[in-house]
């Protein structure tokens, strides 16, 4: 929103801080590009924070069709009737996921076909920065044998919190350390949400022997919930102080004619620039945003040019993780928190590609 998009042959420089560090990621906000897997991770380092002991690597899972985006859109927006008569049916309290089934579950640009094989040593630590950078699949990351502790969300530290199956949402990105036992070879899976498909890498050391596992799980995998992100506490939580301003996000929809909206007006993202903000906020003032969701399909809310905190979950108050994607589950409420420090217009919107394509944004914009 605060700058033009690169045209066609042509480039563009940024100068920017790099700063907070930590696993971060970039994409393309243009149409439905992102689907074309027009994104990549952005790793800040800090090395203050990196033992020199310790391997690091890059999990990138997304997904692919080799169906053009724009026709996977247009089938959302008008099904056939047979979809559309079992939409009719679905009860508005039942759960849905994964609104496009797609050809390909992928990490690092690999499907467990032919997966990523990293050498790795025995007692060796592994520092992996995973990053969901799908267009619409949320997945679980399964580290298998290996246990690991989650050391940080969307690229801000956490106290630890240990485990071998953690939840990740369009958009987010979790760090997690883990230890390599014993000589053998170590699948990290990323399990897609409510469905059977999965992919991962192989962390292998030398000799170690692999063996080819199956893109589709034997049971289908459960549903993200947010009890793990009721958890996560901060290592560094924004100064205690009082709320300034605060807005009531809610999240509506309509499956039948998949429209997506907050607080039932639908975004043009065709032109967002003339778009009424619904958040207006003033340079230095704490703001809270109270994310309701109506509807019976998660959404990972993100916010652009922030950290938030999440400061309440359905009610209950918390110190919890700085992140800038919160999944908002169905029929649940979320309330986080964050300093308007970063002047500018500034998108606020569910990370589902589709989704946002059809309407769940808003604009926060600064007032003088």
């Amino acid at each position: 929103m605060t700058q033009p998009v690169v045209s066609a042959g042509a480039s563009t420089r940024y100068n920017f801080p790099v700063q907070p560090a930590g696993t971060h990621w970039m994409h393309s906000h243009e149409g439905l590009q992102e689907a074309f897997l027009l994104a990549a991770p952005l790793i800040v380092h800090n090395p203050s924070d990196e033992p020199k002991d310790e391997q690091q690597l890059n999990l990138f899972v997304g997904d692919f069709s080799f169906t053009p985006p724009t026709e996977l859109y247009a089938r959302l927006r008008k099904p056939p009737a047979v979809a559309m008569k079992a939409i009719g049916k679905m009860a508005m309290d039942k759960a849905d996921v994964n609104d496009v089934d797609y050809d390909a579950y992928l990490a690092n640009d690999r499907t467990l076909a032919d997966p990523d094989v990293v050498r790795v040593e025995r007692n060796a630590r592994i520092r992996l920065r995973i990053i969901n950078g799908g267009s619409g699949t949320n997945y679980f990351i399964d580290l298998g044998a290996l246990k690991g502790e989650l050391i940080a969300t969307d690229g801000m530290p956490v106290q630890p919190v240990s485990g071998s199956v953690f939840p990740l949402a369009i958009a987010q990105r979790i760090d997690v350390r883990v230890r390599i036992p014993q000589d053998r070879a170590f699948p990290i899976l990323a399990l897609r949400e409510g469905a059977p498909e999965q992919t991962g890498i192989i962390l292998a050391s030398k000799g170690a022997t692999i063996r080819k596992l199956p893109g589709k799980n034997s049971v289908p995998a459960g549903l993200l919930d947010l009890k793990m992100e009721g958890q996560f506490v901060a290592a560094q939580p924004l100064p205690p102080r009082p709320i300034d301003r605060s807005f009531d996000l809610r999240l509506t929809g309509n499956m039948a004619r998949y429209e997506w909206s907050i607080n039932g007006i639908v975004f043009d993202t065709k032109k967002p620039a003339c778009q009424p903000a619904q958040v207006h906020v003033k340079q230095g003032q704490r703001v809270a945003l109270k994310f309701i969701n109506d509807t019976g399909m998660s959404h990972p809310m993100h916010l652009h040019g922030h950290s938030f905190q999440v400061i309440d979950i359905n009610g209950k108050p918390l110190n919890g993780a700085l992140r800038d994607t919160v999944l908002v589950t169905p029929r649940t409420s979320v309330t986080v928190a964050f300093d308007a420090i970063n002047p500018g217009i500034w998108y606020v919107h569910c990370h589902v590609l589709w989704h946002l394509a059809a309407g769940m944004a808003t604009l926060v914009q600064y007032e003088t």
